[in-house]
């Protein structure tokens, strides 16, 4: 299998971090959907990563159904969800809460890219309004393990994609470990593993 797009995409490299936790193997395309839109094409038409590529040649698009393939493949009782019940629930609402965060940071990226005078002031404040909320609920959240029935799961992976790319990228001077210390802690515990570790974004 192949995995189209760059770490600086918080989705390409939650979707790599599934993998390596499940131990899929697959070959990374290290390819910006910006930067590099013509070979993005050859395997994602609409330019869109992360793409994964399966031995198959069909090809997947949007980080969330891939990782719903990536966790059928495995079966239920390695996917990094769980089945079913109260933990299953507070496992999605987890992640749901990042699927919304992740989103205000891309937008934030692409406002500081303008020329200062074409920026809009009222969007980025909004922006990092609904971020700093989506923070300050996986923070309150967060304890000393991992979120769910402290066993390591996409609630973890989407947390901490998240933290990382606003405490190193976006928002460095909102999302600190003071401001939020268990968000800080949890990304601290994961990359600890080579899955986080080997997937660190640089710009």
């Amino acid at each position: 299998m192949k995995l189209v797009g760059p770490w600086i995409s918080g989705f390409t490299r939650r979707t790599a971090i599934t993998m390596k936790l499940l131990g899929i193997p697959f070959e990374h395309l290290n390819l910006n959907a910006y930067t590099d839109k013509e070979e993005v094409r050859r395997y994602s038409p609409m330019g869109k990563v992360p793409a994964l590529v399966l031995d198959s040649g069909e090809v997947l698009i949007d980080s969330a159904g891939i990782i719903d393939v990536l966790h059928e493949m495995v079966g239920p009782e390695k996917a990094l969800l769980p089945q079913s019940g109260a933990p299953r629930l507070r496992a999605l609402q987890l992640v749901g809460v990042g699927l919304a965060i992740y989103p205000k940071l891309s937008a934030l990226f692409d406002e500081s890219l303008r020329p200062e005078n074409y920026r809009l002031q009222s969007a980025i404040e909004g922006f990092a309004e609904q971020a700093i909320v989506g923070y300050k609920i996986l923070e309150e959240e967060a304890g000393d393990g991992w979120y769910v029935n402290d066993t390591l799961s996409q609630a973890d992976i989407m947390a901490v994609v998240c933290y990382e790319a606003a405490a190193q990228f976006v928002l460095p001077d909102v999302v600190t470990p003071v401001n939020f210390p268990r968000l800080a802690a949890l990304a601290e515990r994961a990359i600890k593993i080579d899955a986080f570790a080997s997937t660190v974004p640089h710009l």
